[in-house]
């Protein structure tokens, strides 16, 4: 009728004689039919964190337990589900049933944290030169953890001087 114990008893109707069996019930064992998870892929920046959320068919299966693995643990790690983007790259989520050992995947791709430039400063804020002289620019970028660093360089008056990668060139 449901899971337990029961004695059953057989008594004759003569004699009062007596046999007695223990008889147990189990649940009866669903098999898992497959797992399914909420994202397929997934896009995240170093440093992130997502947590995937694993489905396992059918809805009334005995052993529902299920393990998390990464294909590249350096890109992103997971745990239980929660998944952390380590590195730019790319990398595979993967849940597998206990029962089955049915899969499913989430193709996780990490992009590099973009630190955006906050000043740039020069070296020198005036300098006076004679004909022919040079001399170089230096600039400076804040933060130091800048994404991109790189610096263009112009003069207002290419006709008195000139700038090529930091280095002024008096003309006239």
């Amino acid at each position: 009728i449901k899971v337990g114990t029961a004695t059953i008893t057989a008594k004759s109707d003569d004699g009062g004689k007596t046999a007695t069996c223990t008889v147990t019930v189990e649940a009866k064992n669903t098999p898992v039919t497959g797992v399914t998870l909420d994202k397929t892929s997934y896009e995240m920046t170093e440093g992130d964190e997502v947590t995937l959320t694993a489905t396992v068919s059918p809805e009334n299966a005995t052993n529902k337990n299920v393990s998390w693995s990464s294909s590249n643990t350096s890109v992103a790690t997971v745990e239980n589900g929660k998944v952390t983007a380590v590195k730019a790259g790319t990398a595979t989520i993967t849940v597998k049933t206990e029962d089955g050992n049915k899969t499913a995947t989430c193709e996780i791709t990490v992009n590099t944290t973009v630190y955006p430039v906050e000043s740039i400063s020069l070296d020198k804020t005036s300098y006076e030169m004679t004909e022919g002289e040079e001399f170089t620019l230096t600039a400076t970028i804040k933060p130091e953890n800048a994404t991109n660093k790189n610096v263009s360089r112009s003069s207002s008056n290419t006709s008195v001087e000139t700038v090529d990668n930091g280095k002024v060139t008096a003309l006239k």
